[in-house]
């Protein structure tokens, strides 16, 4: 099976994500059962503490909400987080592993419920063997819930982004609006690669001829490796984020060449 997955996105940015295999889902799967099992004893326990303790009618009315409540936690678990946490969940989150949409940018709601509908039929005849036997016939690892809604699961660590069309940036104007850098404290554009900052010239020249909505999408998904190489935390504009780390990283870039004109023009005045 393949390692590597190329994604090209509608802007012509060809980015290569390392495919998440059995062996990591099986342990992400095994976490989030575990927690979603505890979850289910915890529930029955004060179930049956409301039974014994508030009486039959009482008690029981309490326990069967109690009961609803716990299935929907155990089935909405995997819909809520992946739809509101960059398409993690805590098992996902403990391996390194993410959902994204085939597109290579981040799933939504609609996705994210019905991946998560079929892992019904993909969880027989049991502990996800008709995922596991789909996973096998199928080259980016996707079960019958990655299929129907058109999701692959990848490894978090760095991913390679570049340019698939002919660059025009050099026709084209970069606006960044003179404001305040506020992600700065912990930017490092020594961790910047070049073909990194080639793909967020490219995302800041065209982002102006995108819709709202996928502008956002693909700052989200140029950005998110880099954030996570930084080791940035919290609530992130991503857009922003790109800009800043286009600046300090062609200031950089731009004060390494004078210093260096400067010393070889120091230098051959000393040689004369």
């Amino acid at each position: 099976m393949n390692e590597q997955v190329s994604v090209e996105t509608p802007e012509q940015i060809d980015i290569n994500f390392q495919q998440a295999g059995i062996g990591s889902r099986f342990y992400a799967a095994l976490i989030d059962t575990a927690l979603l099992t505890l979850i289910s004893l915890v529930g029955y326990y004060v179930n049956r503490r409301f039974i014994s303790e508030l009486g039959d009618v009482v008690g029981n009315w309490l326990g069967a909400l109690g009961g609803i409540l716990v299935f929907a936690i155990f089935w909405g678990y995997y819909m809520v987080f992946e739809a509101t946490t960059n398409g993690q969940t805590f098992g996902k989150l403990a391996l390194g592993l993410r959902v994204i949409k085939e597109g290579g940018y981040p799933i939504g709601f609609a996705d994210a419920a019905i991946r998560n509908l079929v892992r019904v039929v993909d969880f027989l005849p049991f502990f996800y063997g008709v995922g596991l036997l789909c996973m096998m016939l199928n080259r980016n690892w996707q079960r019958l819930g990655d299929l129907a809604a058109g999701t692959l699961v990848i490894k978090t660590a760095r991913t390679e982004l570049k340019p698939t069309g002919g660059s025009q940036v050099g026709n084209r104007s970069i606006s960044i609006p003179p404001r305040e850098l506020i992600y700065t404290a912990w930017i490092q554009p020594a961790l910047v690669t070049e073909a990194e900052i080639r793909v967020i010239r490219e995302y800041l020249a065209r982002r102006a001829m995108l819709p709202g909505h996928r502008r956002s999408e693909l700052a989200r998904t140029i950005a998110s490796p880099i954030v996570e190489k930084m080791g940035g935390r919290g609530s992130i504009s991503y857009s922003r984020f790109l800009e800043e780390v286009y600046m300090l990283k062609t200031s950089e870039t731009t004060e390494g060449g004078t210093e260096n004109r400067d010393a070889g023009t120091e230098g051959s005045v000393t040689s004369e």
